[in-house]
Formats: C-alpha cells, sequence, structure tokens
C-alpha cells in the first residue's frame, strides 16, 4: 500500500467544465498487498509505515485517473511526495503534497490528508473507502484544487480472472477567478473587475474490468513483478454556482436579468472510456511503479477527446 491519492483539480486546468469529474479507482494498494502475500513476507496483514514520491504529469489524483484527464495541458513535472501508516485492520492515514513550478516559483502548491479504511486479508473481494480534504493555499490559482472534500469508495470483486469493479465518488468545494481591465472613459482612467467564486458539487461512478498479472522471483527469490490493465466506463454528474463581485455595471445588469447563469448543471451521463496500465516491481522494502492512464472523452467537446497520465512512483515501508 505505498501509493495513495493526493487529489489535485482545477477548474481553470480544466479541458472544459462540462467534462464531468467521474472517479475511478487505481488498485494500487491491493496489488501491492497481493505482492506481499505472494511474497510470503507476511502470513497475516501486518501494520507498517511507508513513503512514496510520485513524478509525472499529474496534476491531481493518484487514484482518480479520471479527474487527471480533465486537465489541459499542463506544461510541468509534477513531484508528489506522501508518508503515511497502515494498520494491520485496514485503517490508514496518508499526508501529501504537489511540488511543482507554476511559473512563478517552485514549491507546494497544495497539500492534502487522507483517511481510509481497506478491507485486508479477504481473498474475494477488495473493499476500500476513503476521505481526503485539500488544503488549498490559492484559490485563484490554475494549479489548486476547487474540490477541498472528497469521498470515495471502491468495491472488487477478485476470484473471476477478469475483476469487475465498481466505484462511487462525491467531491464538493470551490475556487476563484479574478478578470481586471483599466480603461480611459472621457479622459479618466477607471479600473473595472470582476471577481467570480465558483461552488462545485460533483457525483461519480466508475465500472471496471481488469486482470492482474504476477511474476515472482524474477531476478532473485524477493521480488515479484504486477501488471494490471483495467477498462474503465466513466459516468458522472455535477453542479456549479457562481457569484460575481463587479463594478461593472453591465455584468451586474445581465446577471439580474439572468442572462448571466447562477447555477450550471451538468446532468449524469456516461463521460468517458478509458483504460489503465499499472506495472508494479517491489524487492525487499522497495516498490516501482510506472503507470499510464489513457482516456478518451465521449460528450460533444470542442476540446481534445483524447487524454493521458504518466506517472512512476518509487516507494518504502518500514
Amino acid at each position: 500500500m505505498l501509493t495513495f491519492s493526493v487529489l489535485m483539480l482545477s477548474n481553470k486546468s480544466y479541458a472544459q467544465q462540462t467534462k464531468d469529474t467521474s472517479v475511478q479507482q487505481i488498485d494500487s494498494l491491493q496489488i501491492m498487498k497481493e505482492l506481499m502475500d505472494l511474497l510470503g513476507t507476511v502470513d497475516k496483514p501486518a501494520s507498517y509505515a511507508f513513503v512514496n514520491l510520485g513524478i509525472g504529469n499529474r496534476l491531481f489524483s493518484m487514484r482518480n485517473n479520471s479527474l487527471n484527464a480533465r486537465q489541459s495541458s499542463v506544461n510541468t513535472i509534477i513531484y508528489t511526495p506522501t508518508v503515511g501508516y497502515f494498520h494491520k485492520s485496514g485503517l490508514s492515514i496518508t499526508a501529501g503534497a504537489n511540488f511543482l513550478n507554476d511559473g512563478i516559483d517552485f514549491g507546494a502548491k497544495q497539500y492534502s490528508i487522507t483517511s481510509a479504511f481497506d478491507l485486508s486479508g479477504n481473498k474475494n473481494w477488495g473493499v476500500g473507502i476513503s476521505y481526503t480534504h485539500y488544503f488549498v493555499q490559492d484559490k485563484f490559482s490554475p494549479f489548486s484544487s476547487p474540490f477541498q472534500d472528497d469521498i470515495y469508495g471502491s468495491v472488487k470483486y477478485k476470484r473471476t480472472w477478469i475483476q469487475p469493479g465498481i466505484s462511487i465518488g462525491y467531491s464538493a468545494g470551490s475556487y476563484n477567478e479574478a478578470l481586471e481591465k483599466d480603461t480611459i472613459i472621457n479622459g479618466r482612467l477607471k479600473h473595472r473587475y470582476d471577481s467570480i467564486t465558483y461552488k462545485l458539487d460533483a457525483f461519480s461512478l466508475v465500472f471496471s474490468a481488469g486482470h492482474q498479472f504476477i511474476w515472482y522471483g524474477t531476478i532473485n527469490k524477493d521480488d515479484a513483478l504486477a501488471f494490471t490493465p483495467t477498462l474503465m466506463a466513466n459516468a458522472g454528474s455535477a453542479t456549479t454556482s457562481t457569484t460575481h463581485n463587479s463594478n461593472v455595471a453591465l455584468i451586474n445588469f445581465f446577471i439580474r436579468k439572468g442572462r448571466i447563469p447562477k447555477l450550471q448543471t451538468d446532468k449524469f451521463e456516461m463521460q468517458s472510456l478509458a483504460i489503465n496500465l499499472d506495472l508494479t516491481y517491489t524487492v525487499g522494502k522497495f516498490t516501482f511503479e510506472p503507470q499510464l492512464y489513457l482516456d478518451y472523452y465521449l460528450p460533444e467537446t470542442d476540446s481534445s477527446r483524447f487524454s493521458q497520465v504518466f506517472a512512476f512512483n518509487v516507494g518504502y515501508s518500514f
């Protein structure tokens, strides 16, 4: 269980608002537990602490890749360190941050803390539930999450060769935008501004099917390799409420007349089809995990339908 989520999402980095925030479980935690079982490192569920560093273009989440697919192109490398503790009962807590260069400086742009429960020691079912809170430094930043609270749950059946699964998510939060312009009217300089607050609620439902290929003793008797391709169908809905604070009379007039909507609702519908390719290699207490997520957006859009997210994670448990 060396990879946990550090959810970061910005509608200003969204491909467009009509793309909904479907949530998809990347079951790297379950992969790690099964590898440990195969290696014989644990006879029963054990407690341990872990540290992890992820490097890639995923601006948001290690668990919810369909959120990552909604971001526009991010021309920077994202560094995602996490630290946490997993108890043998299945309870865990994880803290993390995103470090990146936002064009101004390099540093941590957002923090998160996640509490979770994952069913341990069950050969038939994989079950998990988590709650994440995101600490946003600047709600005007395109590198910050519009969601500050996220609840996520997933169920997977493990006894069949193709393992079916379903996940459900609910996210809520807000972000800000500011538009400013100086203009000269009748020889006098006028400063015009429009500060906008967006409040978001999003629901997601994801169906998945995948198979885990595992080889152990690949280089020596103490290592193992797992490759897990997973197909996903992402669905969801979202509601956005908008509040303006402006000194522009025309904007205030359009708001009063309802020409600038205060509430936008995206109906529940199928959002995208995707495939996640996860390769996990573990040796001793170290884990190395390259990952590629490919997403094709289904509804009509003016933006590119195809998104790709990649990451490489290195973890150590003790």
